[in-house]
């Protein structure tokens, strides 16, 4: 859809504001340019987190390849570039990535979030699509065609179950035990990132170096993803590894639209409907990522539970595709309210009283602790130094949410609200995308064959 000048102008303001808080969460690199951190150097996470960068370059390259021509093409190019050669060097000589690292590329993971594996492979192929769509020159083009092979070998060989035809992780996008088994958001990621590869073999891979094996995997595979997880009229988010349907509601539900594979669409607009009125905030609005029975020791509350502002961007995203505009600017809308003086977005919010009771229920007794720390989901022989670091993150994290992120009103039943981690590079990422796909400026999520 072609924008009027007006309305591009208007963008190119919106998507450059966003940017420019998107570059306060990089930080300059000699070897790569500059490396995309999930919030700003000194905050919460200043890491590189393979599963945000993954959803930023998705943005890059829309942002990279849009005939539109936006003032932060350049900028958007150059940070997919470097990220995808930062993961190409990361990747370990199993063939697989971790949760986070530092920006020497050292493994800081915790947790065994397999599908950071999906997110590498995808980094990297939108980088190649996007150079070669842009007739850039790549250098070391061999070394990323191995990269995606091992990666996928890697998938293929340690992942995937082959009576089910799906992948299994045991952590995911939420880093909890609730996501051990088969996740909806796990398979979808690994079905993007095999279509992804599947792109570049017909358009780069003149030597053959992806196996054939692993890119005819793909068809059988889209059959299992789109059927396994349905029950009734709509999606669900997990296959228990017992095999029992999880049928909690949860963002996740949202991953066949988010990584652009629509078989049903009402069957989408329900899960849909369902997250929206199940996880809904009822003080502050927006969505939650997941209810909050907090004695639920695989549940997360994190600082207080309350709405994630980039996975209600997501949800605007959704809305503006089925061309409800007024449902997307009413969520947008929402975000808005939240923002500082700067336009900062946080990661989530929750409320004054919510937090002061997480402090004295979760984290001072421990449990908090215990919950981000559950053996069952660590690495094996996991360095107890990256505990530590974390944990003083964590703490860090608490502290100034408790002495400059709380506003206070005394008017209101709950005290007010408080704002955790801000900005977060993925809620600026999720608001740009909104706002692509509310101009009509993203690729048409389809019926994938």
């Amino acid at each position: 859809m072609a924008l009027k000048k007006k309305e591009l102008n208007q963008l190119n303001d919106q998507l450059k504001h966003h940017m420019d808080i998107i570059l306060k969460c990089t930080i300059p690199s000699k070897k790569y340019g500059r490396l995309l951190l999930a919030s700003p150097p000194d905050s919460r996470y200043p890491y590189v987190y393979p599963r945000d960068t993954n959803c930023a370059c998705q943005l890059f390259r829309r942002l990279a390849g849009s005939r539109n021509g936006y003032d932060v093409t350049e900028q958007a190019f150059e940070l997919l570039k470097s990220m995808a050669y930062f993961m190409k060097d990361c990747l370990s000589t199993y063939g697989c990535w971790g949760q986070r690292y530092s920006l020497e590329g050292e493994d800081k993971s915790i947790y065994k979030q397999e599908d950071n594996v999906a997110h590498g492979i995808a980094i990297i192929c939108n980088y190649l699509l996007t150079a070669t769509y842009l007739r850039r020159e790549i250098e070391d083009l061999e070394g990323f065609l191995n990269a995606i092979n091992e990666s996928l070998n890697y998938g293929m060989t340690n992942l995937y179950s082959k009576e089910l035809n799906l992948f299994y992780s045991t952590t995911s996008i939420h880093e909890s035990s609730m996501e051990e088994g088969y996740t909806l958001w796990v398979n979808y990621s690994f079905l993007y990132a095999f279509s992804l590869a599947s792109e570049v073999d017909n358009l780069l891979d003149d030597k053959h170096i992806i196996s054939v094996a692993h890119l005819g995997f793909r068809k059988q595979f889209l059959y299992s993803v789109a059927e396994l997880f349905m029950s009734g009229d709509r999606y669900v988010r997990r296959i228990e590894p017992e095999g029992r349907m999880d049928m909690r509601p949860d963002f996740t539900l949202l991953s066949p639209f988010y990584f652009g594979f629509l078989h049903y669409k009402g069957e989408m607009d329900n899960s849909v409907q369902y997250l929206e009125k199940q996880l809904w905030d009822p003080e502050i609005g927006m969505i939650m990522r997941y209810l909050p029975f907090y004695k639920d020791f695989a549940t997360h509350i994190h600082a207080g539970n309350g709405p994630w502002l980039q996975y209600t961007a997501i949800l605007a995203q959704y809305h503006f595709w089925r061309g409800d505009i007024k449902r997307g600017d009413e969520l947008l809308g929402s975000i808005d309210k939240y923002k500082d003086q700067k336009g900062d977005i946080p990661e989530h919010l929750s409320t004054a009283k919510r937090f002061e009771e997480f402090m004295e229920k979760e984290w001072r007794s421990g449990i908090d602790f215990e919950k981000e720390f559950y053996k069952p989901i660590l690495l094996e022989g996991v360095d107890f130094n990256k505990i530590l670091e974390e944990a003083n993150n964590m703490f860090r994290s608490y502290d100034e949410t408790a002495n400059r992120c709380t506003f206070r009103d005394e008017s209101s039943a709950e005290g007010g609200y408080i704002q955790f981690s801000k900005p977060l590079m993925w809620s600026h990422v999720e608001y740009s995308r909104a706002l692509l796909v509310k101009a009509g400026d993203w690729w048409k999520v389809r019926h994938r064959e």
